[in-house]
């Protein structure tokens, strides 16, 4: 692995980092550690690509909580995966302040029954345990269950 010395090779690599997809300034860091001499070099890197609008934290938020979201899962499972990224915990909420979780526990709910409907206990505690297991709250999956039934 080439350890890289220039304020330049710095910038490039993480420039390459971005081309690919939106990085939180910890992920950046996290990932350029090891590839770097200089810490503080790397930090004066990021906080200039920050300065300049290339590192957003916000816009990172905005695109990891969307497409979580559509891939059905929840707010607690989005929420923790965002902090650990480095993501202000302020930021998830005004993603979330209007988004009806039920939802999108409904649609995950559906795509894991595969058009078999739950008949006995057991199967629909495994579908609900999935559900909690994927970040939903419990009024989100209770409600889920009942749209669910409404439509059968």
């Amino acid at each position: 692995m080439k350890i890289l010395e220039e304020p330049k090779d710095i910038r490039l690599k993480i420039m390459d980092f971005l081309s690919r997809r939106e990085h939180s300034s910890k992920e950046i860091y996290r990932k350029m550690s090891r590839k770097v001499e200089s810490k503080e070099m790397l930090i004066q890197s990021i906080q200039e690509l920050e300065k300049d609008g290339l590192i957003s934290d916000e816009r990172f938020a905005e695109s990891y909580f969307q497409s979580r979201k559509r891939r059905g899962f929840g707010p607690l499972r989005i929420k923790n995966e965002l902090i650990q990224r480095g993501v202000q915990e302020n930021l998830f909420y005004s993603l979330d302040a209007t988004t009806d979780w039920s939802y999108y526990a409904l649609e995950a709910l559906k795509k894991k029954m595969n058009g078999k409907s739950p008949e006995e206990t057991k199967d629909i505690l495994k579908l609900k345990s999935f559900l909690n297991y994927r970040g939903f709250e419990f009024q989100d999956i209770d409600k889920a269950f009942d749209l669910l039934n409404k439509e059968n």
